[in-house]
């Protein structure tokens, strides 16, 4: 437990100056994010010593690459990627059709994760909302769910989620995130704002469960043990990068 408060505190205090000041450090997180997830993603894969040492590094980089193509050359570029990563099988025997198809997944999921994030640079105080909708639906979710939990949520995935902890993190997240908004709410835009703070506590719930089915069908408890006490950084922000990837959906439709 105590390596696990300290590692949370280290945690907090390097995030804090990305989340609160957005601009170069937020960007220099999501790399790190992007980078982290891409070898964290592959490496619960039970083959992947097998493959060439720059396949996970290649799969990053077309993430990267994703967020500055123009728009009108974007379908072309997710085209020829999806055929790259979906022919490599064919002359790398290291690489089966499996493991091409779960790099394929990683490079939709985080290049829309990633573009989202561009979103977010432009108005930095969005992330705040998110994160305490995120986190506080998190928070609100463990200690009601230990308090007054019976109805198991996902007992395959999840056997400690029950149905009263999800509804009492969606309604404690929601009302965080909407107090805490208030105070900047004026430089936002009051639809996509409260959107957020309906939507992201129901989200992130999926997502930590969507995550979680990964880690359980390749039999991990972890992502990784980068974080003592706590795991990988999928398992910090599985739960966040959902609600961005939800961020882009919305400010697509209404900012």
């Amino acid at each position: 437990m105590k390596q696990r408060i300290i590692t949370a505190v280290v945690i907090i205090a390097i995030v804090f100056i990305p989340v609160y000041f957005g601009g170069i450090p937020l960007e220099i997180l999501a790399l790190f994010i992007v980078g982290a997830g891409a070898y964290e993603w592959m490496s619960v894969h039970k083959n992947v010593k097998e493959w060439p040492v720059w396949y996970i590094p290649l799969c990053a980089l077309t993430v990267l690459i994703s967020r500055f193509i123009p728009s009108a050359f974007m379908y072309a570029y997710y085209g020829f990627v999806v055929a790259l990563l979906w022919s490599l099988p064919i002359f790398f025997k290291s690489i089966s059709s499996q493991d091409s198809f779960m790099t394929i997944a990683y490079f939709m999921i985080f290049s829309l994760i990633y573009q989202a994030i561009g979103y977010i640079e432009i108005q930095h105080r969005y992330l705040w909302t998110i994160c305490f909708a995120t986190y506080g639906s998190d928070t609100f979710a463990y200690f009601v769910g230990r308090k007054i939990g019976k109805h198991k949520m996902a007992p395959r995935v999840s056997p400690k989620k029950s149905w009263e902890g999800f509804f009492g993190g969606v309604i404690g997240g929601f009302l965080l995130s909407l107090l805490i908004s208030l105070l900047y709410i004026k430089q936002l835009d009051l639809l996509l704002t409260i959107s957020l703070c309906i939507m992201c506590p129901i989200v992130a719930e999926i997502g930590d469960l969507a995550f979680s089915v990964i880690k359980r069908s390749t039999g991990k408890k972890d992502y990784s043990n980068l974080l003592p006490g706590h795991g990988g950084i999928l398992d910090r922000v599985d739960s966040l990068l959902m609600n961005v990837l939800l961020f882009g959906i919305l400010v697509t439709l209404i900012g």
